[in-house]
């Protein structure tokens, strides 16, 4: 966990106010651990939002329930934000 604990996803959201987001902002410029974390979800929200623009489809050609793309969107908090690699075949 960071020094900013969910200020930083906050931050990244976009979702701090000026005066809450300057002193986010100067913690920042001097920790090398909130740095990375702010990298890591940057990251990563940015992976997520391109999997949003990619359209789902069963072997129907129907999209897949709320219910699993809920499930599959929940799988991204145990991921390792700094691994790049692609994952293995199966």
């Amino acid at each position: 966990m960071s020094c900013l604990g969910e200020r930083l996803t906050a931050l990244v959201d976009g979702e701090l106010g000026h005066e809450e987001r300057d002193r986010a902002l100067a913690h920042l410029a001097g920790c090398a651990q909130c740095r990375d974390e702010v990298s890591a979800l940057r990251l990563l929200k940015g992976r997520l939002r391109g999997l949003s623009d990619a359209p789902l489809a069963d072997e129907t050609g129907g999209l897949p329930s709320d219910d699993f793309l809920t499930r599959l969107r929940s799988l991204a908090a145990y991921a390792d934000p700094a691994d790049d690699s692609p994952p293995a075949p199966p």
